[in-house]
């Protein structure tokens, strides 16, 4: 017996399940709390390198005007006569129009300055702050933009070059540069930073010194930054992480560097603004869930007096009425308490009557039982049945071979072929007796290297005695070798034996069954065709399914469960290949076609990112120079986050949103890949894909769609139209990076 020792009172039990209920939602909350927090710091942190990307986009808008005036200048008729006192006049007259710029130098190619409109025509020239920016001007023929240095004149100010060069002729003649303050970049960082935000916006040199700051520049231009942020944008396109800035605070930094200058643009955000959402959310779940669990606890113990008063009443009344003793129960103010003990003060006068009934619902419950085992003895005798007459002609075929091998005549061909035959067909049996377990694929598979030859032989071994009763013309075109596959030769042989004895038997005495097999498509293809009676197009999407049948006629009756062609898809599908049928109608015949891997490529059924289609390489490029992709979408958000995770992966990517976008993309970036989207506004994908081919000609990228149309015709368009893959939207990152990366091997070559 229970000991009352042992137990709890009522108000502990409520306690109890007031805790158990609370708990589990404030924990849910809180993770709730917490994921939304986290999410709207990511938002932050996207919204941060956003704005770090619109900070290098400004600076390298002022250059690009910088550099135009240059070349502008750089064509001067002074120049190609020589007249240099006179071009001196010329950029002087120039440096008024261009407020940030401190002065113009015209420099030979071997660095000897030959006029600076900071000095008067004639008189001597320092030599050049910035050699490495020059160097750079006469390797490339390319305009550069130096880093910060200290002037060599009296004033020893800091400032930058923006060099361009001079040619005359395909020869480098000058080196025309205009120096430029740092002060003339605060208006660049300040025009990206609204007045109320705590973020630091900062312009970082190739070199790593601070060239404007929107916070206390006159502080730190001309400063290093830090080693830190040295190591952690070393090589980084773009980027977020923790760091301390210059003045000591814990910060999150998201970077994005400029091109080609190699510049810095940062945006440093305190650590506290990034992380305040996270630490308020759990305070406020933590401070809620604390008060909710006081109020319940306190409201469950308060209630439980009165229901344990009340309990404990119903439980001296129902002892009163074990005992045979008369026993009213007070009034409760619970409802159900209230009629439990009217049900008790029911029972008394009913206890003989429910006797009564207790006796003759056992009685029928008696009854029910023995009717319910009868049922599973019915089932179970069915089910013996069933085992015992699949089994039964096997009894025989078992027994015979027994006897063979007593007697000595066990080593013959025929006897081998019986045996193996015999294990086939038990295994078999055994699967269509567990119908759950094929149908789930979990049937074992012993797998060896093998010729498809000799599968084939083997189901053509066991199908002769049907295919010569009913006469017909068997073709086998199989080679002998060269048709390697990984797979389980009995369950091979039961998937051809299948296919062979459903030709044989819905084509009509006296008819012709063809089987072939090529290597095809990476792997191996097998096709049984007949020329019986042809499949009804209704019939055909439904024809792998278990228990499902084509019509039959009286002389095809002996016909299985239906489960045949059900089990060559789930043998052929565990082997990683796949099996189609098609028919042109009823008297038309039948074929069907099976697609297994080869031998190395038999491990596993491959996965949707090893069925894309096949990449030809078409890519050539300089060694190690990365992949240029062209996103064009005009879906921002979906283009502006794959050019992020292409970025990410050491892409070259610039994107557009529609046809006159993507064209002026393809003139700056020249890809070698182009991502279009083919419902674009105005002019579709596949216009804008003719119009890139109509301008770059040879040159043009190799396309890919990506698209929300993904039927069969909408694939089928784009690759006549020239398009090497077809992706569907939402599209997978993975199968995108293996479809990039199988070009990367040819572009190295290449180069």
């Amino acid at each position: 017996m229970f000991s009352t020792s042992q137990s709890l009172p009522l108000r502990w039990h409520l306690v109890r399940i007031t805790l158990g209920t609370l708990i589990p939602v404030v924990a849910f909350a809180a993770v709730v709390v917490f994921q939304l927090a986290r999410t709207e710091r990511e938002s932050v942190e996207l919204r941060v390198l956003r704005s770090a990307r619109a900070l290098a986009s400004a600076f390298e808008r002022e250059m690009s005007g910088s550099i135009r005036t240059l070349h502008a200048l750089a064509e001067s008729d002074h120049l190609d006569r020589g007249e240099l006192e006179a071009f001196h006049d010329e950029c002087a007259r120039v440096l008024r129009t261009q407020p940030a710029w401190r002065h113009v130098l015209l420099i030979a190619p071997d660095g000897q300055p030959l006029l600076n409109t900071a000095y008067p025509w004639g008189s001597p020239i320092p030599a050049i702050a910035d050699p490495e920016s020059l160097a750079r001007v006469v390797e490339t023929h390319q305009p550069v933009i130096g880093n910060i240095a200290v002037g060599r004149g009296a004033r020893r100010a800091l400032a930058f070059p923006v060099r361009v060069p001079v040619m005359r002729g395909g020869a480098l003649r000058y080196v025309l540069t205009a120096v430029i303050t740092p002060e003339s970049l605060t208006s660049v960082v300040t025009r990206q930073a609204p007045g109320d935000e705590e973020w630091t916006r900062t312009l970082v040199d190739s070199r790593g010194t601070v060239a404007a700051r929107t916070v206390d520049p006159g502080r730190f231009v001309g400063q290093p930054a830090t080693s830190s942020f040295m190591q952690k944008t070393h090589d980084l396109e773009q980027g977020v992480f923790a760091n301390t800035s210059m003045d000591g605070v814990p910060v999150y930094v998201a970077f994005r560097r400029s091109q080609p200058s190699g510049w810095i643009a940062a945006v440093v955000t305190p650590k506290r603004i990034l992380d305040a959402p996270v630490t308020r959310s759990m305070l406020i779940v933590g401070g809620f869930g604390f008060a909710l669990l006081l109020v319940s606890v306190g409201g469950a113990w308060v209630f439980s007096r009165n229901l344990e008063r009340s309990i404990t009443g119903a439980a001296t009344a129902a002892a009163a009425l074990a005992e045979g003793a008369p026993h009213r129960m007070e009034p409760s103010s619970v409802r159900e308490l209230t009629r439990l003990g009217e049900a008790l003060e029911r029972s008394g006068r009913l206890l003989r009557e429910r006797e009564r009934e207790r006796d003759a619902n056992l009685a029928a419950a008696e009854a029910a039982r023995a009717e319910a085992v009868e049922a599973t003895r019915a089932k179970d005798a069915f089910l013996a049945m069933l085992g015992h007459e699949l089994r039964n002609p096997l009894a025989p075929i078992v027994t015979a071979l027994d006897l063979l091998r007593r007697r000595g005549l066990a080593g013959t061909p025929e006897h081998e072929v019986i045996s193996r035959q015999l294990r086939h067909v038990v295994r078999l049996v055994d699967d269509l007796l567990d119908v759950a377990r094929i149908t789930r694929g979990q049937m074992s598979l012993h797998r060896e290297p093998l010729e498809l030859s000799s599968v084939v032989a083997r189901a053509v071994e066991a199908t002769a005695p049907l295919v010569e009763q009913w006469r017909h013309a068997l073709e086998v075109d199989v080679p002998t070798s060269g048709l390697r596959v990984l797979g389980d030769a009995d369950r091979l042989t039961q998937v051809v034996a299948n296919l062979l004895t459903n030709a044989a038997r819905y084509t009509a005495p006296g008819g012709h069954i063809q089987m072939r097999a090529r290597a095809c498509d990476g792997g191996i293809t097998l096709v049984v065709e007949d020329d019986g009676q042809g499949m009804p197009p209704d019939l055909i999407p439904r024809l792998f399914e278990p228990f499902v049948q084509g019509p039959r006629t009286l002389e095809r009756s002996e016909g299985g469960l239906g489960l045949g062609l059900s089990l060559v898809r789930s043998f052929v599908e565990a082997h990683g290949g796949r099996i189609e049928a098609h028919s042109d109608g009823p008297g038309q015949g039948s074929s069907f076609t099976v697609w297994l891997p080869g031998h190395e490529d038999a491990v596993a059924p491959p996965g949707p990112s090893e069925q894309r289609e096949g990449i030809a390489p078409m890519v050539e490029a300089a060694s190690g120079e990365p992949l240029r992709v062209l996103v064009v979408d005009d879906n921002v958000d979906a283009a502006e986050g794959l050019a992020d995770l292409l970025g990410l992966n050491g892409y070259q990517v610039a994107v557009a949103h529609d046809c006159a976008e993507a064209l002026s993309q393809v003139d700056a970036l020249r890809p070698h890949v182009a991502l279009l989207d083919i419902g674009l506004p105005d002019v579709d994908g596949y216009g804008v894909a003719e119009r890139i081919r109509a301008r770059m000609g040879d040159a043009s990228p190799v396309f890919a769609a990506l698209t929300g149309y993904g039927q069969d015709g909408d694939r089928a368009r784009s690759h006549a139209l020239g398009f090497r893959h077809h992706f569907v939207k939402p599209i997978d990152i993975d199968d995108l990076s293996a479809f990039l990366e199988a070009l990367r091997p040819v572009r190295s070559e290449a180069g």
